[in-house]
């Protein structure tokens, strides 16, 4: 049985916190986990990476090959196509994703990721021609259809993404404010994806572009984007604290009510006088049935606002519960 080097994991893990912006220390570390049989820790390296690195293409990648290899082909296809979302001409990451999408018995994606890639050019990308060859034999043996492209963008989506490059703040105007998006809407919402996508590439220490793209993503319902988005902002401002409530809110929408509580928490340093900060941490921990916390909570701020009524209701609840359970906390 081979022997587990601690010394050079702790050599890795330490490249990893006194570099958090550079990508390779994270995939080189996840790699390594990896190799080692330690698929888990890999994934968390890799998840960990996305929140602080500057530029994430490496560590999708990486992440989608390691789900994949265990057999979760949905998750892991998702990230190796971000990865060529954000590197669209790297020959590596379009070569991985068709591989990847052909093992997922998806012949018609994988012949298309093979076209983009071939169509780069190169020696590299004509080595690719007879695996296309084959993929396009398959689909005429099996009578699969080809990928369907994209449709043309409409002139409104083609005006709002220009819009969105030069004026990225427009971006949190296109927000509902209450109900679910129509198709209309949503196709509105994509083009500023793109557009600030585009923008936070460019600019990856812009705090304000990842909040933005934060919350596009979660009116477009993607979530785990969303998420990664916004922790994105807090590792370039920790001090930004409407991206942390922004993060509070994904997390409770994900249903991990303990990240939730640690963000709110931290925006509650950040704003000890903000009343509703601390009404938001009384309703997360009464959720999770922490009375006495949740109490502590509401009276912190109903101290900083007498008038709140949130914290009122939220005593007024915790005292009925309370009173059903005989009085006790």
């Amino acid at each position: 049985m081979r022997r587990h080097d601690y010394d050079k994991e702790a050599e890795l893990r330490a490249r990893a916190a006194a570099q958090p912006s550079r990508p390779r220390v994270h995939t080189e570390l996840a790699a390594w986990l990896s190799r080692a049989g330690r698929a888990a820790q890999a994934r968390e390296v890799l998840q960990t990476g996305l929140a602080v690195a500057e530029r994430t293409a490496r560590l999708h990648h990486l992440l989608g090959l390691i789900l994949c290899g265990a057999g979760d082909y949905e998750s892991g296809l998702r990230h190796l196509e971000r990865a060529v979302e954000k590197e669209p001409t790297r020959l590596l990451l379009l070569r991985d994703l068709a591989l990847a999408q052909g093992a997922a018995g998806r012949t018609a994606s994988s012949v298309e990721s093979l076209r983009l890639a071939v169509s780069l050019g190169g020696e590299e990308a004509s080595r690719l021609t007879w695996l296309l060859r084959v993929g396009e034999r398959v689909m005429a043996e099996t009578g699969a259809r080809a990928e369907r492209r994209p449709p043309r963008l409409s002139r409104r989506a083609a005006v709002v993404e220009r819009i969105v490059s030069r004026n990225p703040e427009i971006a949190e105007a296109l927000i509902l404010r209450k109900g679910a998006p129509g198709s209309a809407q949503r196709e509105t919402l994509r083009a500023a994806r793109r557009a600030l996508v585009r923008l936070a590439a460019q600019n990856p220490s812009h705090a304000d572009l990842h909040f933005g793209l934060s919350l596009v993503e979660e009116q477009l319902g993607e979530i785990d984007r969303a998420i990664e988005a916004a922790e994105k902002a807090l590792t370039l401002n920790p001090h930004y604290v409407e991206a942390c409530l922004l993060a509070v809110r994904l997390y409770e929408k994900n249903g991990k009510p303990g990240r939730a509580e640690q963000r709110c928490r931290h925006a509650s340093r950040l704003r000890p006088r903000w009343a509703d900060v601390h009404v938001c941490l009384g309703r997360i921990l009464h959720e999770q049935g922490r009375g006495p916390e949740a109490a502590e909570a509401y009276q912190q701020a109903l101290q900083i606002d007498a008038d709140c009524d949130e914290a009122r209701q939220g005593v007024a609840a915790l005292e009925a519960a309370w009173a059903e359970k005989g009085g006790e906390a």
